[in-house]
């Protein structure tokens, strides 16, 4: 087709319409007689070789909509950034980018990444640096921090736009961000698509490729069992690699859950870095024409890499495109960019609380119950609160209280 396809026009492409035919079992000749055009001509449409009239093109959306409306249901989120501010002033990232006032934050001595001190409210997490490092300030929010960092992104009436540009405002650089889609319906086969891998059924501009297919030992059965595929495009070294994986199985072993019970099946994560990812942000935050998150997550898909139909030729550039991957497309081409608040919760330290720590306090009550003592009771009347232990309970208690006006 001569026009360039883009997010918004994607979703009625031959090769999309094309895939919900095949999708329903419908022939072209079907297709043609029932939106009044000659099969010869729905045939050219599809390859490609021809463009329809507008009046054409209208009966096919209205034929397709009415009846053949193939549903998905996935969305955006931003599930991981790094920014790095070149100042040390750490009173400025409090009042003016995070917006939280200063004494919310646990401090300790954590080095990571080469600085000497974090500030943190859970998973929202601040790094300074010596005095001389020009590396100033680092701001890190993983996927769970970025949900509860737009819990007070709410509260301050503030969108993640907004919040990026304020930024940008003091020189910012957004060394890694994180682009996720979720999928809660299984919008892509991956089983299918690690089959096509195999068999490099498809064509990419990334240079490596590669998938990994979990296993776990069941606890009860003590077999071993499958726990999730991964299939990843583009080298993890570089400033831009996609990760799809099923994101259900993930969950389900960490919060002991089933499978089924999992709402998000499949997640499909762009994942930027160094001068990349500062890039991107820029792009989407420029006054003169930002780019719709949206927008930029369907282009790099479908830049990047295509699933394809084998056919007795040789030569790759005459295989049509893979029928699901152009359904998925479809359903990329509709997704809206939203936020999911958390409040703060603290999951890691309860995690740890339940791992290390609830096994012997429980062989202690036991014991209590059996010699009628109350050793656990004495124990927790004599334990100290810290400054970190009452910045966690206010931070949970009052969240509100650390928003700065």
């Amino acid at each position: 087709m001569e026009n360039k396809l883009t997010r918004k026009n994607y979703e009625w492409s031959n090769d999309y319409v094309r895939s919900l035919r095949l999708h329903h079992g419908l022939t072209q000749q079907q297709i043609a007689r029932s939106i009044g055009i000659s099969t010869r001509t729905y045939t050219s449409f599809e390859l490609g070789t021809q463009k329809l009239r507008k009046e054409n093109e209208l009966k096919i959306k209205n034929y397709f909509t009415k009846r053949l409306s193939h549903k998905t249901e996935m969305d955006v989120i931003i599930d991981y950034l790094r920014i790095r501010l070149p100042f040390h002033d750490l009173d400025t990232i409090f009042q003016n980018v995070l917006k939280i006032k200063r004494q919310a934050f646990v401090v300790d001595e954590v080095k990571r990444y080469g600085y000497i001190g974090r500030y943190s409210i859970d998973q929202i997490q601040i790094y300074e640096s010596v005095p001389d490092d020009n590396r100033g300030i680092l701001i890190e929010l993983s996927g769970q921090g970025c949900r509860q960092f737009e819990s007070f992104l709410q509260q301050q009436q503030r969108s993640w736009l907004e919040f990026l540009k304020d930024c940008f405002a003091y020189q910012a650089n957004i060394t890694r961000i994180d682009i996720a889609v979720n999928d809660y319906k299984e919008a892509l086969p991956l089983k299918r698509m690690l089959h096509k891998m195999e068999r490099k059924e498809y064509k990419s501009k990334f240079k490596t490729s590669h998938f990994h297919w979990g296993t776990q030992v069941d606890e009860i059965t003590d077999k071993t069992k499958a726990s999730g595929i991964s299939l990843y495009f583009g080298s993890m070294q570089s400033d831009f690699y996609m990760c799809f994986y099923q994101k259900n199985y993930e969950v389900a072993k960490k919060k002991h859950l089933k499978v089924c019970e999992v709402p998000i099946k499949n997640r499909y994560e762009l994942r930027f870095s160094g001068n990349k990812s500062d890039q991107i942000v820029h792009q989407l935050t420029d006054p003169p024409n930002p780019i719709d998150i949206c927008d930029l997550v369907f282009g790099y898909m479908k830049e990047y890499i295509t699933f394809l139909l084998p056919s007795k030729a040789k030569n790759k550039k005459h295989w049509l495109v893979y029928p699901a991957w152009s359904l998925f497309l479809g359903g990329v081409s509709k997704i809206s960019f939203v936020t999911d608040p958390k409040e703060i919760s603290f999951e890691r330290t309860k995690t740890w609380l339940q791992n290390q720590v609830m096994p012997t306090l429980k062989a202690f009550k036991i014991i209590d119950d059996t010699f009628q003592t109350e050793e656990i009771e004495t124990m927790l009347a004599e334990a100290n609160l810290g400054e970190r232990h009452k910045k966690i309970i206010q931070s949970v208690i009052n969240p509100n209280n650390s928003i700065i006006e």
